[in-house]
């Protein structure tokens, strides 16, 4: 109930920045707007202004519009027509298409300065362990390191430092490391190498390079867990203690971690303290194949609502007002290029299209991150902002990049293309957002069943 609560508050944020952005730069290039809605279907709220906008909200809030005079929809009284859409040059038009999109990578911005004003806590980027004759022992690091900075790149934060490995690891190629042991600062290079994208994560890059970040004690017990994953099956529950696997003792969450990982499809004896009872049950872990290896996974995240970072590891990463907007200019075009990445790999083939996700998806993140605090429900609405943005640009009739096409197509002609033209492409792009909407709400079903 939460993450449908907070789905619909973002969608609800999102829909209004969007609809604004078309509203605000059509009553600046001097066009009628008839109603601005924030929904569909029977309106809950309605005001009438005085220059004739009606402002709506209505009771299903998966959209909204912004309706403007138009001959094409109605007829229009002779002294209004300098104000109706279809009657504004090119330009104008252009400009208040592309302005809903505009506006949510604008609020993106917004965003992601309050997050980099306000601060990101995390953990300071400690070195625990460095494995013996990888690339990093080669190089030098050793156990107790802190990375300073990557590339010049200034990284507090072990989030900072995943974040800079997975934009290097785009193109791969050499990275200076900048750590300190003891209050002594040296460079270290290693070759960061290139993966494709999707097919890794900043946890596995580290772990080839032969880096493992210092390790903080989590209690073993049991989180979240998977509608349809092993451990749901075998019986155990959410706030279950984990005390011993096949007889060994467990003490924390990465001994468990290890022994589930190095046990896909085989049979494990589990005793957890429930409560007051110490219970048994047998589990066996999916096996889950990566990188051409296998390794078990029983469905279970950790519980983190008694966890705190030990105040030497606690770090925050932040910026002064003016650093902070240039960091958030860059973060949204970086998230917007890697939104552009993705979809160009998943329309090629490279990337699977089992990475798209769907309304569910996106409540089960909206309700993750509000449970997480402000700073991580604020960048959640950055993220979809910027996807919303950009998937509107897609140039499919019927969202605003088809529109977009559309003008572009009347500036190359000289003339616009005919009504019935634009008619069959409305219809083909609707049939093509229905099959977009139908992937990804089938791939969260999928996620939340465990196929």
């Amino acid at each position: 109930m939460s993450s449908l609560i907070f789905f619909l508050l973002a969608l609800a944020i999102l829909i209004t920045i969007h609809e604004f952005g078309h509203f605000w730069v059509a009553r600046k290039c001097g066009v009628k707007v008839l109603k601005f809605s924030v929904g569909f279907g029977k309106p809950l709220w309605r005001k009438s202004a005085k220059d004739g906008t009606e402002y709506v909200i209505a009771a299903i809030p998966l959209g909204g519009y912004v309706k403007m005079l138009d001959e094409r929809e109605g007829e229009v009284a002779e002294e209004d027509l300098e104000y109706a859409f279809n009657r504004q040059p090119l330009r104008a038009r252009v400009a208040i298409v592309a302005a809903g999109p505009i506006a949510n990578l604008l609020f993106a911005v917004l965003c992601y300065w309050f997050i980099f004003v306000l601060g990101i806590p995390g953990i300071r980027p400690i070195i625990g362990d460095v494995t013996v004759n990888s690339p990093a022992a080669q190089a030098h690091f050793i156990a107790g390191d802190e990375i300073l900075t990557i590339n010049e790149n200034e990284t507090p934060t072990w989030m900072s430092v995943q974040k800079r490995m997975l934009e290097l690891s785009s193109t791969g190629g050499k990275a200076d490391f900048k750590v300190t042991d003891g209050g002594v600062e040296t460079v270290y290079q290693l070759v960061i190498p290139k993966v494709e994208m999707g097919s890794s994560n900043a946890t596995t890059i580290l772990n080839d390079l032969g880096i493992t970040p210092v390790r903080i004690s989590l209690a073993p017990v049991l989180g979240h867990l998977a509608a349809d994953g092993p451990a749901k099956r075998a019986g155990l529950m959410s706030a279950d203690q984990v005390l011993s696997i096949n007889g060994n003792n467990i003490n924390d969450w990465t001994e468990l971690v290890s022994i589930v990982r190095a046990s896909p499809e085989k049979a494990l004896l589990i005793v957890v303290k429930r409560v007051d009872e110490v219970l048994e049950f047998s589990l066996t872990p999916d096996r889950v194949e990566e990188n051409e290896k296998g390794f078990g996974r029983i469905g279970a995240g950790v519980d983190t609502s008694k966890f705190e970072i030990p105040p030497y590891l606690q770090a925050e990463l932040r910026f002064g007002p003016g650093v902070a907007l240039f960091k958030a200019i860059e973060e949204t075009w970086n998230f917007s290029s890697l939104t552009i990445k993705s979809l160009a790999g998943m329309l090629s083939g490279n990337l699977s299209s089992k990475n798209l996700g769907g309304p569910i998806s996106i409540a089960q993140y909206a309700g993750s991150s509000a449970d997480r605090g402000i700073v991580s429900f604020v960048g959640f609405l950055a993220i979809i902002s910027i996807s919303l943005g950009i998937l509107n640009l897609l140039p499919i009739p019927i969202l605003d990049g088809g529109h977009l096409a559309f003008y572009l197509i009347e500036w190359i002609r000289g003339k616009p293309l005919s009504d019935k033209m634009q008619a069959q492409g409305q219809r083909i792009g609707l049939i093509l957002l229905l099959m977009l909407m139908f992937l990804a709400f089938f791939n969260d079903l999928s996620r939340l069943f465990g196929q």
